[in-house]
């Protein structure tokens, strides 16, 4: 059983030149890494060859995808099978001129992670430390937007409290008739990444990914079950070997989903258990939304908006 979703996702690197605080990566154990242009054509070709439920590939994962310099192959190579294409960024390498070269390979949108509204608070919360940056990045996403065309600027914002909670209006007031997108949210834990969410006691049975996920490929052509999943803890199975047939048949797959059919996932060793994604209440994930009704866009996965729950 493929999980319905028409989205592939594909970590293209590990690498990253941030340090954000509500970022797991001082606990990655997986390789430092930039994914082939030859794996992924082999990843590619091989998932259309066998099913043609997927028109939309995006570039996230535990690292920034501008940072490879097969990225625009890949690009091309997914337009050229007719694919949207989404992005997800820090920005860093963001200029205008970078945007438009995207523009013009037929990107559909560029999500930029901007968590801050003054200096100070940029350097804390991405992790940096360049007294000039957060005017940098802002000056660049200023004239993006005002020069974007068919490709869709989209904003994140992460609050955490005590931090950047006092940027948050200002952040909004600025944005908010400049992007295609506003969305704010609180940070979730990646599972046993970070401690942001309450894990409640009342849980929901599933989160629903076991049934609608998009396909997670991380950079060694591994595939995974979740995007919350950073270190690969729940590894289905290998592309560059196996189908997605017998990816999702594999024993940890069925593991899985039994687990989410009964909803009980004591000794299972799942990290499944503890997971926020499983709170049965979802009112404080989202703080604002510029398109989307908050109570079902918590439903919804992050990138092509199909629903989970």
């Amino acid at each position: 059983m493929i999980p319905k979703n028409n989205e592939i996702r594909l970590e293209t690197t590990t690498k990253c030149n941030y340090s954000c605080i509500i970022c797991p990566r001082e606990k990655l154990t997986r390789k430092m890494e930039t994914m082939s242009f030859e794996l992924f054509k082999c990843i590619f070709d091989k998932i259309t060859r066998e099913t043609s439920q997927y028109d939309t590939i995006t570039f996230p994962g535990m690292g920034e995808p501008l940072l490879d310099k097969t990225l625009d192959r890949k690009i091309i190579y997914a337009r050229k099978n007719k694919f949207r294409v989404l992005i997800l960024t820090n920005g860093y390498l963001l200029s205008l001129r970078r945007f438009k070269e995207l523009e013009a390979l037929g990107v559909d949108s560029i999500r930029v992670s901007l968590y801050a509204d003054s200096n100070p608070t940029y350097n804390i919360i991405h992790g940096t430390r360049n007294p000039g940056l957060f005017k940098k990045i802002k000056n660049q996403l200023y004239e993006i937007a005002a020069n974007k065309k068919t490709t869709k600027l989209l904003l994140t914002y992460n609050v955490v409290d005590g931090i950047n909670s006092n940027d948050l209006d200002s952040w909004i007031a600025y944005w908010k008739d400049k992007a295609d997108l506003l969305e704010v949210w609180r940070p979730h834990n990646w599972v046993d990444g970070k401690n942001y969410r309450k894990v409640q006691k009342k849980k929901l049975k599933t989160c629903g990914r076991p049934w609608k996920t998009p396909l997670q490929i991380q950079v060694d052509g591994t595939v995974n079950m979740c995007c919350f999943d950073f270190d690969g803890k729940l590894t289905l199975g290998d592309l560059r070997k196996q189908s997605l047939k017998e990816i999702f048949s594999s024993s940890m797959f069925k593991k899985i989903l039994k687990h989410h059919k009964s909803g009980n996932f004591k000794n299972s060793g799942l990290i499944c258990e503890h997971c926020d994604q499983r709170n049965a209440d979802k009112s404080d994930v989202m703080i604002y939304n510029s398109k989307f009704e908050i109570n079902e866009r918590v439903k919804m996965v992050s990138t092509v908006y199909t629903k989970l729950i």
